[in-house]
């Protein structure tokens, strides 16, 4: 018995080393890299780095307000008006100065306009819910992100630089949804806390991106709490109770925040931090990225969970999953992973694949396609992913 008992703790011991690392960074990770949230892409390989627009400068005109509907879905003028800001970000981030500096121009704009302001309810109503993710995910997490690239290539006066990270500091604490003291009381997600919830990880990205660029700790350990939930709390199989719920939009949601959980473990690792690893129990983001693996060679394993049908959106059939190819909110997460971990399992499967596509279900076929694309053509859209997902986030 004994024996069996010190064979046991041996097992277990890198898991409770790395717990015990994680429960460190949580309460006492610092800032190291001030304003660094992403550094300037130097290999360009997979990267957008054109002007979509003239080089003259054009306007990025604010929205002053939000209006998300109360129903599902976003407030839709913001992604279209970040779809015009990228084209000045995604060239800003490989190192363009012109591009940068619109950058800058956009942001004080947006910052002396006081834009992107929310006067709808209070949380806990679903107009809040999407109020705050259009806010996290359209604004503040892809504009503070382009304004980290910007300072490391132009100079900004001390007052326009005041002015700016105020405004981001006003628009993440307004819509803030960490949501860290609910827990889901019933459906298949009974007892998981709502802060592993795909847009509590997009307020937490919010945050942690603050914490970095305004040398805050406090802001830039929030995230942790979050990320630790949606691994801790996920379930044996490696699914994700809160996601998994959601009709045909199961994995496309799975997908969403598997990205935020990359995004926090790229950010944190960028100041010096290693959460990639985080094991609780045995569960891990390895096994989070199995199971998603696992559900797109058997699409019945994702059925069980899918069936309950929570807030599906336009894709009522649990039996059809939406996960669209060209979309990097379903596929970023894979650029960061794969290329951190490349001699794992669930990247050696996935190039077994490879090797055969006729054998291959159009959902394998798919990741297969990104498989091959890592370090080649760049997405056009970067939303979930925050930064291009094949010029940031892979790893060299």
């Amino acid at each position: 018995m004994k024996k069996i008992l010190i064979i046991l703790i041996f097992i277990l011991l890198p898991n409770l080393v790395l717990s015990s690392d994680f429960k460190n960074i949580k309460k006492k990770a610092t800032v190291t890299k001030p304003e660094i949230i992403f550094p300037i892409a130097k290999d360009l390989a997979g990267c957008n780095t054109k002007f979509m627009v003239s080089l003259k400068y054009t306007p990025v005109k604010p929205i002053l307000k939000l209006d998300a509907p109360d129903g599902y879905g976003v407030d839709e003028r913001y992604p279209d008006r970040l779809s015009v800001f990228k084209n000045y970000s995604f060239p800003c981030g490989t190192g363009n100065k012109v591009a940068c500096e619109s950058v800058v121009k956009i942001l004080l704009e947006w910052a002396n306009a006081n834009a992107a302001k929310r006067t709808g309810p209070k949380d806990g109503e679903s107009k809040y819910w999407n109020d705050t993710l259009t806010v996290n995910l359209f604004v503040a997490s892809p504009m503070m992100a382009a304004y980290s690239f910007a300072k490391q290539v132009v100079t900004v006066s001390e007052e326009e630089d005041k002015i700016i990270k105020n405004w981001f500091k006003k628009i993440v604490k307004k819509n803030s949804h960490l949501m860290y003291d609910e827990t889901y009381k019933k459906s298949g997600a009974i007892g998981t806390p709502k802060r592993a919830h795909n847009h509590a990880l997009s307020s937490a990205v919010a945050h942690m991106e603050l914490g970095v660029l305004t040398a805050d700790d406090k802001t830039f350990r929030k995230a942790f709490k979050n990320f630790e939930a949606a691994i801790k709390y996920s379930r044996k199989d490696g699914s994700l109770p809160i996601e998994t719920r959601r009709g045909g939009r199961a994995m496309f949601y799975s997908a969403r925040a598997m990205n935020v959980l990359t995004v926090i473990a790229m950010i944190a690792e960028n100041q010096g931090y290693d959460i990639w690893e985080y094991n609780h129990k045995g569960k891990d983001f390895h096994n989070v990225v199995k199971f998603f693996i696992d559900a797109l060679e058997n699409q019945e394993l994702i059925y069980q969970y899918a069936k309950e049908s929570i807030f599906p959106g336009p894709a009522k059939d649990y039996k059809k999953q939406d996960l669209k190819l060209k979309k990097s909110s379903n596929w970023g997460w894979f650029y960061a992973y794969a290329t951190r971990f490349p001699d794992h399992e669930n990247i050696k499967r996935i190039k077994k694949w490879s090797e055969n596509e006729s054998q291959l279900n159009p959902y394998q076929y798919k990741i297969v396609r990104h498989y091959k694309n890592i370090g080649k053509v760049p997405f056009k859209s970067a939303t979930w992913s925050v930064v291009q997902p094949n010029c940031h986030s892979v790893k060299k």
